[in-house]
């Protein structure tokens, strides 16, 4: 069920900052701008970060290192200093281990494709991909056994103190005081919705959109970096609207965002050009954790696989970690460059101090030698699975008997040359070849799309579900379709029944625009002199076509939803018999509002709203 209501973007009169914050597995960023001066090209992304000479970078890692009760971050952790790295995944660490629906990857590649897989006979044969990484004590330190949600916190504590020092620093601290501030965070489009929650939380008790008039929103960050990908694209084109190639209402294309640790993919169409930017979405958005991160991890596979298992736990342990961190540091420039440029015959040289010399595992003079083979074999796992998630997207936009004019490659992992060179080359089956286009400073895009949102409002008119939302109910036993383990009979009516079954209130695919609510209907009976409170829990699937049944392995609980409206007057209520008990009954109405990385709960009785419904997510 569902109806129309006037939209719920809020217009404002006053001055205000927006600051686009991309917090990232591997790496940081920040833009921000004012509603004074919207254009794209007033948009101004941080460079300056504490522990960094240079200051022209656009993002700061996002490693925390904690000792003896305090932390650092950041450029200020010291080269080799033990530290926990890639902690945005853990915030959604129910699913951080689990095979996606579009991943062929674990923790690491599938055994059956895995250069680096050890023998039947190998002491780590038996043992599980979640084992191999508590091994690299040096680069998943947390000695204080920190939750997810505390890492992420204090983290973001350190960089909201940067983004305001910066702030002051650019606009004068007076100016900055009594100047409200719309913070828009981005999050994977990927996330579960417990994840979204908690990246929230954390945000809110770094102290983000805490002052007063602050606000803090959550956007999906391949809707952010679509927003700045065409915006830029679209000022590009107003110096040259005679030329063919540019953007015209109807145009179809595909976004891949690819960050350290998720891939997301989102395919828009263009609905106007005038008088302001306007796109929809053409097909269900897809994406995997299948960042750069997992090279990083295919890496530490190749040493492990190189060095044998008594010399790779030595490496991840000695001098707690410092060795091994030390290298991977230095793969990370050897990486970021990969693809650039190759010389038959060459090798990179990572640092390995403390090991004898044996060519054989690539140990040579204190280094460990790293060829144009081996980068390959960490790179191509990862490139195939992403080259395969743009296929999935472009083939579900063909479907629709709509082509893709261009796909745009932005996020961190979207400025490797090795990645570009490999979509550039390919023959995308359906549509054939198609231009890649990567913007000036592809890196900053999410958070520079997220200012744009910020100050523009939503370019995306309608937005298509990720997946099924729904509640479960007892009905009418149909045999075609339930089975006989669900059946009972009501003692109500005596009718034969079927318990744990879904009735599906939003299904996967459908507009989702900001004019749309979504309708979970409700009715209860309860005592006099009860305050009313009643709760439901919401299911979700991410199947196409969402079962019957809430027994399928598909279906699985999504948040518990808490109505009350214990502040009613009891008058308002209906009054019914019940066994020759007078009671009271009640209908009330929970509304689903889909934003871009956000679910909003509404509850209403009797067309009276009762504010926001308390949501604990599962």
């Amino acid at each position: 069920m569902q109806f129309t209501m006037a939209t719920t973007e809020t217009v404002l009169h006053e001055h205000r900052i927006v600051v686009g914050l991309d917090y990232g597995t591997t790496f940081s960023g920040c833009a921000f701008g004012n509603t004074a001066q919207k254009s794209i090209d007033n948009i101004k992304v941080i460079r300056r970060w504490p522990g960094k000479e240079r200051r022209d970078e656009a993002k700061c890692p996002s490693d925390i290192a904690y000792n003896a009760g305090t932390y650092r971050w950041g450029y200020l952790i010291p080269p080799g200093q033990p530290r926990l790295t890639w902690a945005k995944l853990d915030l959604d660490e129910d699913n951080f281990y689990e095979n996606q629906d579009h991943s062929r990857h674990d923790e690491y590649v599938d055994v059956q494709s895995d250069p680096f897989a050890e023998s039947e006979t190998s002491s780590s044969s038996s043992e599980s991909s979640t084992d191999e990484f508590p091994l690299a004590e040096g680069m998943r330190h947390n000695p204080m056994n920190k939750s997810p949600v505390d890492v992420v916190s204090d983290y973001l504590t350190a960089l909201y103190d940067v983004i305001m020092s910066n702030l002051r620093r650019e606009q004068g601290e007076n100016f900055i005081n009594k100047t409200a501030i719309d913070w828009v965070m981005t999050v994977p489009a990927v996330w579960s919705e417990k994840a979204q929650a908690l990246t929230k939380e954390a945000a809110s008790r770094a102290g983000i959109g805490q002052r007063e008039k602050d606000r803090l929103f959550i956007l999906s960050e391949p809707e952010a970096a679509a927003v700045y990908a065409i915006s830029e694209l679209y000022q590009r084109d107003i110096s040259r609207r005679n030329d063919p190639n540019t953007l015209k209402v109807g145009d179809t294309f595909v976004l891949c965002d690819a960050g350290g640790g998720t891939v997301d993919l989102i395919s828009y169409r263009v609905g106007q050009l005038q008088p302001s930017l306007g796109i929809s979405e053409v097909a269900v958005g897809s994406g995997a954790k299948c960042g750069s991160t997992f090279i990083d991890r295919n890496m530490l596979k190749l040493l492990r696989h190189k060095l044998g298992e008594e010399r790779f736990k030595i490496l991840c342990e000695k001098n707690n970690g410092m060795v091994l961190n030390r290298l991977m540091s230095e793969f990370e420039g050897v990486k970021r460059s990969f693809g650039s440029s190759y010389v038959p015959g060459s090798a990179n040289y990572l640092p390995m101090h403390g090991f004898a010399n044996d060519p054989a595992a690539g140990i040579i003079e204190g280094q460990f030698e790293l060829t144009h083979e081996d980068l390959k074999l960490c790179f191509d796992p990862i490139v195939d699975q992403i080259v395969d998630l743009i296929q999935g997207q472009v083939d579900a936009v063909c479907d629709t008997g709509a082509s893709v004019k261009y796909i745009f490659l932005v996020g961190g992992f979207g400025e490797s040359d090795y990645l570009l060179h490999r979509l550039t080359e390919f023959k995308w089956a359906k549509a054939g070849q198609i231009e890649i286009l990567n913007p000036y400073d592809a890196w900053s895009a999410v958070s520079r799309g997220a200012v744009l949102r910020g100050l523009e409002g939503s370019l995306v008119t309608n937005r298509r579900c990720r997946r099924n939302y729904g509640t479960r109910i007892n009905t009418v036993f149909d045999p075609t379709i339930h089975h006989e383990e669900d059946a009972f009979y009501s003692t109500d009516t005596g009718m034969k029944m079927a318990r744990n079954q879904v009735s599906w209130i939003v299904e996967k695919g459908a507009d989702t625009d900001s004019n749309t609510r979504f309708q979970l209907k409700c009715g209860t009976t309860f005592q006099k002199g009860e305050k009313l409170r009643r709760g439901a829990t919401l299911v979700a699937s991410d199947l196409d076509v969402a079962p019957h049944s809430y027994r399928d392995r598909s279906v699985h609980d999504l948040c518990f939803l808490m109505a009350d409206l214990s502040m009613v007057k009891e008058d308002q209520f209906d009054e019914v018999n019940i066994n020759g008990q007078a009671c009271l009954s009640a209908e009330f109405v929970i509304e689903m509002a889909f934003e871009s990385a956000e679910i909003k709960f509404q509850l209403y009785f009797k067309d009276n709203c009762y504010g926001q419904v308390k949501t604990t997510f599962h």
